[in-house]
């Protein structure tokens, strides 16, 4: 089974007032996480600023979806060079390198 993953939104960072526009979301903080098929997880945080909205297109916070937020996730960041991390923590788990000791 390969490896699943998914987005876990930590929060949104927004600015009260804009002009007319409230609410307007700055930046988002998020988890991106894997699973392999032993259950084994690993997972990288971050955060992406957003450009001012276009008042033309902004969405009011009570309409925003989860799938609006991932869609400006993905636009921003590398998703595969991402995937590619998060297998390779995965990998390191299942099949540790190193240890840590103590004395």
């Amino acid at each position: 089974m390969a490896n699943t993953y998914k987005w876990v939104i930590s929060g949104l960072h927004a600015k009260i007032q804009e002009g007319e526009l409230s609410n307007v979301i700055e930046s988002v903080h998020y988890r991106y996480q894997a699973e392999d098929a032993d259950g084994n997880v690993a997972d990288v945080y971050g955060s992406v600023g957003l450009e001012a909205p276009d008042a033309d297109s902004f969405i009011a916070f009570e309409n925003l979806t989860d799938s609006d937020v991932i869609g400006w996730l993905e636009a921003d960041l590398d998703i595969e060079s991402m995937k590619a991390g998060l297998d390779a923590q995965l990998e390191e788990i299942a099949n540790p390198t190193h240890i840590t000791l103590s004395i």
